[in-house]
């Protein structure tokens, strides 16, 4: 395999592979790694090496540039990285360099996925819970979370009831459309019915819901 080099924009390196692109990298590790004196790679073994270092590599800057973007859990940035055309194997080490360096961290990610949540959307804990493990955050840590979130419910919906939802509690329509909509964030019927007759809204109607 004969390995060669164009200097691109930026202090990127395009590596090809008997002259086929094959991987882009940065020169800080291009030049300080031991394949950039390499013309010529004839075993097996070490080429197998070769490529699991350099894509490992691009996948790791790639990793990088989406979180330049937003935080990203492990598993979500697995799954763009894969998505992206880079191998699984590549993107399991990019993600286990990027938890190393502290750029992914469920723990965190969780945490601040529970506080934005709470903040722009009124989630309950139930929600919240819902969401992180869509986000592909373990069960403990996803646990953990929502069983540290103290907030009342149903103050919490009450509160929800004269901002968010005021404009629709004047009709029936309106109640059953506010009432589907807090099921959506995680929130049981009683305290939804509890949080209603807080703020003198009828519920006998809507014990079907």
């Amino acid at each position: 395999m004969i390995i060669s080099v164009n200097t691109g924009k930026q202090n990127k390196i395009h590596i090809l592979c008997d002259g086929e692109y094959s991987f882009t990298v940065d020169a800080e590790y291009w030049y300080s790694s031991p394949y950039c004196s390499l013309k010529e790679i004839v075993d097996d073994e070490e080429l197998a090496a070769f490529y699991e270092a350099v894509g490992s590599r691009c996948a790791f800057l790639a990793g990088l540039r989406l979180l330049s973007y937003h935080d990203q859990s492990e598993r979500e940035m697995f799954n763009k990285l894969v998505q992206k055309g880079h191998k699984r194997e590549y993107a399991f080490v990019a993600c286990e360099k990027l938890k190393e360096y502290g750029y992914i961290n469920d723990q965190r990610y969780a945490e601040n996925l529970a506080e934005k949540l709470i903040r722009t959307k009124g989630m309950s804990v139930k929600g919240i819970k819902y969401e992180l493990l869509g986000k592909g955050i373990s069960r403990e840590i996803a646990d953990n979370v929502a069983e540290s979130l103290d907030f009342d419910p149903i103050l919490r919906i009450i509160e929800l009831l004269n901002t968010k939802y005021a404009r629709y509690l004047s009709d029936e329509k309106g109640i059953r459309k506010t009432v589907a909509s807090l099921q959506r964030l995680g929130y049981n019927w009683s305290d939804i019915k509890s949080a209603l007759r807080s703020v003198e809204t009828e519920t006998e109607d809507f014990d079907d819901v």
